[in-house]
Formats: C-alpha cells, structure tokens, sequence
C-alpha cells in the first residue's frame, strides 16, 4: 500500500453498516518465507522441501502474517482516520493452513457497539472478521474491537 486513502466514519454511521468484503491477497512463497525467518521460523513456514514431510503437506504461511494481511486488506478499503485504537481482539483462530498460491479475502460483519463509560466522546464497536481463501474457506477468524470518535454535533 503506497498511496493512503480515507474512509471517514463516526461511531454513529456504524448504525447502517453492512456486511463488507476486501481483497483479494495472494500468498506469495518468497513472503512467507521472509516473514517467517524474521517472525516465525517453524521449519513449515521457511523450507518448502521440509514442508513437504510434515502433516501440513507444504509450505503455509505463519499466522502471524495472516493477522497482518487481515489489517493490510480492511485498510485497502480506507483508513478511518476516527478510529482510537484497536482495544483488543478476542477469539483468535487459525481455522486452516493457509498455503503458497491461495488468494485471501477479508470479510467483516458488524456485531455490536456501545459508548465508552471511561472516555464517552468514544465508542466501542465489535467486528467479527474472517480471512478465506478463493474455495470460502476461513483460514483465520477473530473479533476485533475498535475504539472510534463519537460525532462532535451528535454529542
């Protein structure tokens, strides 16, 4: 991602958000490995004739990496430059090796959100978020809970 683009909302827009998807990400051989050796360096995830020996069948990516390809897709849609902070996620599954050639999509569903009782011109909103790959298949879910602005005229 070289060039930023925004998409701007409040907590209140959140009212009419729907179900959205963002992609597409293709597990590259030469990233996985070189994020791995950096981050992960399980043998399934830095050589892929090993890889190959083990119950997974081949070289799969770390699911580390897939948390960062999860934040690189939904940012592919926009920054929300109103949102704090990610406070925390929940529920973090590595649902399915995700393997060299696979193309991900991010889906995200809206859950719930509520104001913040220690900082209330904040809300919280909670996104339940899967990664799949080209088959729909989830490779990864999570909840993530974000803290964004309140509208200033809607206070």
């Amino acid at each position: 991602m070289t060039n930023t683009t925004y998409n701007d909302f409040y907590f209140e827009d959140l009212d009419g958000y729907t179900d959205r998807s963002f992609g597409e990400y293709e597990l590259v051989k030469e990233e996985i490995i070189e994020f791995a050796k950096k981050w992960d360096p399980m043998i399934f995830h830095t050589d892929e004739e090993v890889a190959k020996t083990t119950p997974h069948g081949g070289l799969i990516a770390p699911g580390t990496f897939l948390l960062a390809i999860r934040i690189r897709l939904l940012h592919s849609g926009g920054v929300n430059r109103k949102v704090l902070a990610s406070v925390g996620f929940e529920d973090v599954r590595f649902l399915k090796p995700a393997f060299v050639g696979q193309k991900l999509t991010l889906n995200i569903t809206f859950q719930n959100k509520r104001i913040s009782k220690s900082r209330p011109q904040y809300g919280l909103a909670k996104f339940y978020m899967e990664l799949v790959n080209q088959d729909k298949e989830a490779v990864l879910s999570m909840i993530d809970t974000i803290m964004i602005e309140r509208d200033p005229d809607k206070l």
